[in-house]
């Protein structure tokens, strides 16, 4: 699908540093380009640009052959409404105002000089993780158990820290112990290839606390 489409204002020379460009930043850019080029584009358009420029930052979670339109919608929404970066509308097409033709002249100059600093700040989220799966995944790595395997403190591992790893407790049913188990561990699965920390962290709690699983699922221990 990707190759089929052809950019309306970025040319495959300038990729490189455009790639570097926050989202915001980049949204700033085609629209200045398309002015000086007296392309009028679309909003579905810019979202094309954005995607076909960098997918890896603009295309939705785990199909990377797909624009995510809402992730760069969202950021023009932001841009036109309290920052002040950009005017119009969806259907009559987005203009630059006085504070972004100012970063839009800038970035111009870094983009043809092939001088664009690489964006710092929080990693993007990996478009290979669905959403869905991403949100437990992050759960995990902020629970005790995680924690202290990170900072090398797993004598400190205690029984607590299992139930908490699978957001059970002494209390709670048969029925909901079986399947939050069943999917936390789906969720190490997943991610024990890119997260040895996750991987280690389950395998220490259920060495050592396989009693806990036991009593709580009414199972006798061969120990």
């Amino acid at each position: 699908m990707k190759k089929k489409l052809q950019m309306k204002v970025a040319s495959i020379d300038e990729i490189g540093e455009l790639e570097k460009l926050s989202t915001e930043k980049l949204i700033i850019w085609i629209i200045g380009r398309a002015k000086e080029l007296e392309i009028k584009l679309s909003a579905e358009e810019i979202v094309l640009e954005c995607w076909q420029i960098n997918s890896n930052k603009h295309s939705l979670r785990k199909y990377p052959e797909y624009p995510d339109s809402h992730t760069v919608m969202k950021r023009i929404g932001e841009m036109k409404g309290k920052k002040g970066l950009l005017r119009g509308s969806e259907m009559g097409g987005y203009y630059l105002t006085e504070i972004s033709s100012s970063i839009f002249a800038d970035l111009s100059q870094l983009v043809r000089f092939r001088r664009v600093s690489k964006t710092k700040g929080n990693k993007s989220a990996d478009r290979t993780i669905s959403s869905i799966d991403e949100a437990p995944y992050k759960r995990l790595k902020k629970t005790p158990a995680y924690i202290k395997v990170q900072e090398n403190r797993i004598n400190e591992i205690v029984e607590t820290d299992y139930l908490y790893f699978y957001g059970i407790n002494w209390h709670t049913k048969k029925s909901q112990v079986i399947n939050r188990i069943k999917n936390t561990d789906l969720i190490v699965d997943t991610f024990a290839n890119r997260d040895n920390l996750l991987l280690e962290a389950h395998n220490i709690l259920n060495t050592k606390f396989r009693y806990v699983k036991e009593k709580l699922l009414g199972e006798k221990t061969n120990d």
